[in-house]
């Protein structure tokens, strides 16, 4: 065989080589192709019924037709373990290929933090889908009280109720009596929120922390409409739209050591009702996977679905949520295990 046969072959090789690279499936399978006719999996971490159930199966009926190829959303619900059985199958078993994807309650994911064992993932691997929901409790007076200022629980004692040591209405007492100097005394040992809220209608106690915004607004608006309560202070990372002049627990946090205790605790409450799905998953199908809940997000008919159910909606995608737990994860030990001590009702 000549020289210029041999040099000939061995371009034919090369360029055959380069063919089989280009047309392999993974490269050449777009995805519509690949999701077309098949489904994905949605572990809700919570039973049915529940407020991530709701949001999980509001997101599945509009989601598929902002996906190409339009895959079928089936919903598994995998309550056990506190809802840690849903994220711990999305982390180490579903498939890694965009077909399975989760929610599961908010806190879950800063588990690891906390060194919690039982959720046995890496949240920095976590592939982040985005959010369709920012819960802002706010911290309450009953109209018989004689408060209705913060500066009004700094002069004087108000007795709160509260469901247990570590229920949300706890932890928020106690954070804001740390960094504004407020005296809120906790009553425990009611029977969950509307326990609390009888008690405080009977005037057993003068209000409670703790209490989500959307909750009096599609629950207990005759509160707000009758002057029964005021709003003393509302725990969020930003303001409600609602309540642009309500003292916020960020405006309140002065120190650094403050600031990142608050951005602590209520990071899970920023990224309200989070989506995720394996880490691992390429990176083209986690692009079309977020854009898809972006799309859903502002989809008329999914609008209406939500409206109609009086779910109330606020969108972060998932770069943002990916941004959030990013910097929580930051947080300085010292900082988290303060976070941790009020968090276990010590």
């Amino acid at each position: 065989m000549t020289k210029g046969r041999v040099t000939r072959r061995r371009v034919e090789i090369v360029l055959a080589l380069a063919c089989l690279l280009v047309s392999g499936p993974a490269a050449a399978q777009s995805a519509a192709e690949f999701y077309r006719g098949k489904q994905i999996d949605m572990y809700i971490g919570t039973p049915t019924g529940g407020g991530y159930d709701q949001y999980g199966r509001l997101l599945g009926r509009h989601m598929s037709r902002h996906i190409p190829g339009n895959p079928m959303i089936v919903y598994r619900n995998m309550p056990a373990g506190g809802g840690r059985q849903a994220m711990n199958h999305v982390y180490n078993v579903a498939a890694a290929d965009g077909t399975a994807i989760g929610i599961t309650i908010r806190n879950i994911g800063f588990d690891p933090l906390y060194g919690e064992t039982a959720t046995m993932i890496d949240a920095l691997k976590l592939t982040w889908l985005g959010s369709l929901n920012n819960e802002i409790p706010v911290c309450v007076s009953w109209h018989t009280s004689p408060f209705r200022t913060v500066d009004d629980i700094r002069n004087a004692e108000i007795v709160m109720g509260t469901s247990g040591l570590t229920a949300s209405d706890s932890i928020h007492a106690k954070l804001i009596n740390r960094i504004a100097g407020t005296k809120i005394r906790l009553i425990h040992g009611y029977n969950g929120s509307n326990g609390v809220h009888i008690a405080m209608e009977r005037g057993e106690v003068q209000g409670r922390c703790g209490l989500g915004w959307d909750s009096i607004v599609s629950r207990y608006a005759h509160w707000v409409k009758d002057n029964q309560i005021s709003i003393l202070a509302q725990f969020g990372l930003s303001k409600h739209p609602d309540l642009p002049n309500v003292t916020s627990i960020v405006d309140l946090a002065k120190t650094t050591e403050d600031r990142q205790l608050v951005d602590l605790l209520l990071a899970p409450l920023q990224m309200g009702r989070p989506f995720f799905a394996p880490p691992g998953v390429p990176a083209d199908r986690v692009n079309v996977l977020r854009r898809a809940l972006d799309a859903t997000a502002k989809d008329p008919a999914f609008l209406a679905d939500a409206e109609k159910q009086k779910v109330e909606l606020f969108h972060m995608s998932g770069e943002d949520v990916e941004t959030l737990v990013r910097r929580i994860y930051a947080t300085p030990r010292d900082v988290v295990e303060i976070g941790k001590q009020l968090s276990s009702g010590k």
